[in-house]
């Protein structure tokens, strides 16, 4: 758990150190099967689940005394477990909001509480312990020197021969087995993840102001760029806010809601803070989930833009032989590369039209053509020549 931590997570930037967790599929993955883990524990590890942590997991919760029932009891304005360690101190302690839980058997109890409040509870818990490991186990067990090798820790026990050291071994085996996991999962997600680029945002741009404008039956009524300047790498976000995989700001206003302000970065593309009142500049900040493309997001933000998308897609397709023609098209000549920019300015009629002539059918010859991966998922084909 230390190392996914570390090389896995996403992590919001933080001049001071501690930042939180990012809003990605990826973190919703990994956290998922991290709450798996520890709330299963109890169940299939009951002897390590009573372990007692070497210092407490402390986080800000959102829970109140109210949800916790049998096992547990409140002295003034202090909840607490009855179970308890050697020394005597509760093993779980609730005080106002601050929340203490020093084993397994107490976290696993206390995710089941949660509910549906569970993801919440595991996300502010290890934002508040970045380094679980030290905490549960001690700092030889941490991740910031990882020189002890299983081996090594398989030897220290069996010349120790103690059962304390024993234990925590078994446990932090079991924590290295989850690491694994949550690397494994973090390596499979990214293999998958497509980037977005500067070209691909800009087609899927222009093909959207194509069906824009004032209209009942367009899909919205603007969208523009916050910045004309465009920069050799094809990016339109500052040099400072590239090196975040930025690439530009757009402004769109659908039919049914106020106008979006939306970054579109490598990574996706997600709500902004909009623009700042006292200066010529937006608000970076994330504050929403991170989506593949555009036309994903306003599906999750426009009613009406889901709507006329459909009509458009009826439009688009007329004629059941133009979409079988063109859905066999891929462009593998790189000479007609060039040509991309005028692609948009073009229905599936006209290409269909095109194709249905002879002189289309030679111009092509050899040269396959197929609508554009961006609209697949949508329905909307952009069309190519």
């Amino acid at each position: 758990m230390g190392a996914a931590l570390a090389r896995a997570v996403q992590w919001t930037a933080a001049g001071s150190g501690t930042g939180t967790l990012e809003i990605t599929p990826l973190n919703e993955s990994l956290l998922n099967q991290i709450i798996k883990f520890a709330e299963d524990f109890s169940t299939r590890h009951p002897q390590e689940a009573a372990f007692v942590f070497r210092e407490p997991l402390e986080w800000k919760t959102q829970l109140g005394c109210s949800v916790f029932g049998e096992g547990y009891e409140i002295k003034g304005a202090t909840l607490q477990s009855e179970a308890k360690g050697k020394d005597g101190e509760p093993l779980l302690l609730l005080t106002a909001s601050s929340l203490r839980v020093r084993s397994f058997d107490q976290l696993s109890c206390l995710l089941q509480i949660a509910m549906e409040e569970k993801f919440k509870e595991a996300q502010a818990c290890l934002e508040a312990n970045r380094d679980p490991i030290v905490k549960i186990l001690g700092p030889e067990y941490g991740t910031v020197e990882e020189d002890m090798s299983m081996l090594h820790l398989l030897d220290k026990v069996k010349k120790e021969d103690d059962p304390e050291t024993e234990m925590k071994t078994k446990i932090f085996l079991l924590l290295h087995q989850l690491d694994l996991q949550l690397l494994d999962s973090s390596l499979k997600h990214i293999s998958q993840d497509v980037r977005l680029n500067p070209a691909a945002i800009n087609n899927e741009v222009n093909l959207l102001k194509n069906f824009s404008g004032k209209g009942e039956d367009t899909v919205l009524e603007s969208l523009e760029y916050t910045s004309d300047y465009t920069f050799s790498n094809g990016c339109r976000a500052p040099p400072w806010r590239q090196v975040h995989g930025e690439i530009c700001y757009l402004v769109i206003k659908p039919h049914d809601t106020d106008p979006l302000y939306i970054t579109c970065s490598t990574a996706g593309v997600f709500l902004n803070g909009g623009e700042l009142k006292s200066k010529d500049d937006i608000d970076y900040e994330r504050k929403s989930d991170v989506y593949k493309d555009i036309v994903t997001f306003l599906r999750e933000r426009s009613p009406r833009f889901v709507e006329n998308m459909a009509k458009q897609e009826c439009n688009f397709f007329k004629e059941p032989t133009c979409e079988k023609n063109c859905q066999h098209m891929e462009v593998v000549d790189a000479k007609v590369s060039g040509q991309s920019q005028n692609l948009h300015n073009f229905t599936e009629k006209n290409v269909c039209e095109k194709v249905k002539s002879s002189a289309a059918r030679r111009s092509i010859d050899k040269k396959k053509l197929e609508p554009s991966m961006k609209w697949k998922n949508t329905g909307l084909s952009a069309s190519h020549r």
